[in-house]
């Protein structure tokens, strides 16, 4: 496995890879590194990733970067890697269990159902398909900034710290609003 490869899963807080470096082999092919001389902006970066059990009850990979979700099995499958395009990802779903996560995706017109995923890696896994899929269709979280910080000078006004006016000039302010 190449060094800047293993770097990013490093970075991106990943330990748990049971999978030997012929499962990983797909990964290394799947994941686009820009050249050396290239520039960082332009290289697919591995943001997250975490093991769990796919709908034919396989062992899988799920690595979440910044362009793609790369979903790996293991070696004794016949495709061993797919890869899908974040812009096509519409929804991401965790349902927590006792010991483990169960995330559901709607990727186009189909779904796909992840099992025995561990808890913790499960809800970050799921905390970066959410970002980047935002990110790759063009959506931002500036609208849910926006709304928190409304909200926060919402509870303000109720507390009588700011009056109505002093709310209504911030509120426009943070959403933009001509006046």
């Amino acid at each position: 496995m190449p060094e800047r490869l293993k770097k990013q899963l490093i970075d991106a807080g990943v330990f748990d890879i049971w999978f030997n470096d012929e499962d990983l082999a797909p990964l290394i092919a799947a994941v686009k590194l820009a050249p050396l001389i290239a520039a960082v902006k332009d290289e697919e970066i591995i943001q997250y990733a975490a093991i769990g059990i796919n709908e034919h009850s396989e062992n899988v990979m799920l690595v979440c970067s910044n362009r793609n979700l790369i979903i790996l099995k293991k070696k004794n499958s016949n495709e061993q890697v797919e890869v899908i395009d974040l812009k096509q990802v519409k929804s991401v779903i965790l349902k927590n269990q006792l010991m483990y996560g169960e995330l559901s995706l709607i990727v186009g017109n189909q779904s796909l159902d992840i099992n025995s995923i561990d808890k913790v890696p499960a809800e970050i896994l799921t905390d970066n398909i959410k970002k980047w899929s935002k990110i790759a269709q063009g959506e931002d979280d500036d609208f849910d900034q926006q709304l928190e910080q409304v909200k926060k000078l919402k509870e303000l006004l109720d507390q009588g710290i700011l009056t109505e006016e002093e709310f209504q000039a911030k509120k426009k302010q943070i959403l933009k609003i001509l006046i």
